[in-house]
């Protein structure tokens, strides 16, 4: 494990990724690492989590393996990191994506679909969150989903 950071237990979920120095914005933080395949993965629940990446339609990165530290990265609504894939190459780190002080916890936003969210909620405990794991970009649809989807008086 590199000595800038630490697995302990986090207040979003089980193990988190914690920073152990400060770190500037922009800064490679820790590489995500496993075996490539182009088997899609089972789909992770309660009792079973994945650590699985979609690097592009029909390519994926395992990081279930325990020289990938990165994997305890928890998801948040306001992530202080970034995913970043390099390239065209299948190297993914994580990227700082404002300055992170010594004791935070690392997090990014997992990116996850309408279909895959409704089925992983969210503890991050930020204003905005939605609960559920959504990506960014798709929350506001979730919201009118959610909004419409509830019964009426």
């Amino acid at each position: 494990m590199s000595a800038d950071f630490a697995i302990r237990p986090s207040a979003i979920q089980g193990q988190g990724l914690f920073a152990l120095r400060n770190f500037n914005r922009g800064e490679r933080l820790l590489p995500y690492v496993g075996s490539i395949s182009t088997i899609r993965p089972a789909q992770a629940s309660a009792s079973s989590p994945i650590y699985v990446l979609e690097i592009r339609p029909g390519l994926w990165l395992d990081g279930s393996g325990h020289d990938n530290i990165s994997r305890h990265a928890n998801h948040s609504c306001a992530p202080n990191a970034d995913l970043v894939f390099m390239d065209e190459t299948t190297d993914a780190w994580l990227v700082a994506r404002e300055n992170i002080a010594a004791d935070a916890e690392i997090t990014f936003d997992y990116g996850f679909n309408l279909a895959e969210s409704l089925f992983q909620p969210c503890r991050c405990g930020q204003p905005d969150c939605i609960g559920y794991i959504i990506a960014a970009p798709r929350r506001a649809s979730l919201r009118r989903h959610l909004r419409f989807s509830r019964p009426r008086d």
